[in-house]
């Protein structure tokens, strides 16, 4: 089995991240593996583990948009911003309309600041917010820019709200939920997470744990990336990729105006050669050198 890819993974509540990428690394003998993005332990749902070499590129899956789905439940916030912290506000909740609620939403949509939890992976002065967290510290965390595409009502109880979400790389869930509580005028928690997409991919094509073993699947490379589009090369400019030439030596200046910025995959008989990257000319992002090995 090429284990040079990714396997999309159902992660349970619980269970960290680095768990998980563990775990399916003891179960699969490789050895590299690498998550695409923490999923916090109190989530579940989808997880791209990067196997092999496609941990060389899992910066590319991170940052994709992902969906979300989640329940917030009003009248107290813990300090993890999820049910597995110690409650330390306590409000009252107005009486809530479904109008009311999506006229809040409205106003996270497109790009916003927002501020991570203190509970969180984020490294602040060389060590994870996280852990100085833990040890009483509490340190201000400065808002970064996230963006919503999507942000749905699915439901409205008195205590709770159950919302589905399309956000950027960087965005806390948890910070969204508190946010949202806020500017209901109330305070509020999340219950409830789970990731339902990263990109092109989505949760009900993963496995969980349980269900791994040598026969499971792991996209290629290629096939992980294929939403990228592609360049096509000969096996003579393949030995020019190896040696180093420029790809903006490898195509007809015709054929690379007619490129938009972004990403490509240059392919040779079927196999991923490299990752290249339009900006004002060609540029290599990534090149996969025992590609034809």
């Amino acid at each position: 089995m090429d284990l040079d890819g990714i396997l999309l993974l159902d992660k349970d509540e619980g269970m960290t991240s680095f768990e998980a990428v563990r775990k399916v690394k003891k179960i699969l003998r490789v050895k590299k593996a690498g998550h695409s993005g923490t999923l916090d332990k109190a989530a579940s749902g989808l997880l791209i583990v990067c196997l092999e070499r496609a941990t060389s590129v899992q910066n590319l899956f991170m940052s994709r948009f992902k969906r979300y789905r989640a329940i917030l439940t009003l009248g107290q916030q813990t300090d993890t911003l999820d049910r597995y912290g110690i409650v330390v506000k306590n409000a009252e909740i107005p009486l809530l309309t479904e109008d009311t609620v999506r006229e809040v939403f409205r106003g996270f949509m497109g790009k916003t600041l927002q501020v991570p939890p203190l509970y969180s992976a984020i490294h602040r002065n060389g060590e994870r917010l996280y852990r100085r967290a833990l040890s009483g510290e509490r340190p201000e965390v400065p808002p970064r820019e996230v963006e919503i595409r999507e942000l749905s009502l699915l439901m409205l109880e008195p205590r709770r709200i159950s919302f589905e979400v399309l956000a950027s790389k960087g965005t806390y869930i948890r910070s969204l939920g508190r946010d949202i509580a806020g500017a209901l005028g109330t305070c509020g928690y999340l219950t409830y997470l789970r990731r339902l997409e990263i990109g092109p991919f989505r949760v009900e094509d993963a496995v969980r744990i349980e269900e791994i073993d040598e026969r499971v699947r792991i996209l290629s490379l290629d096939e992980a990336l294929s939403d990228l589009p592609q360049i096509s090369l000969d096996s003579e400019k393949l030995m020019l990729v190896y040696n180093g030439i420029p790809p903006s030596m490898l195509l007809p200046e015709e054929q690379q105006q007619k490129l938009d910025s972004g990403l490509y995959r240059m392919v040779c008989q079927g196999m991923l050669v490299a990752i290249v990257e339009k900006d004002t000319q060609l540029e290599y992002f990534r090149v996969f050198r025992n590609a034809m090995n």
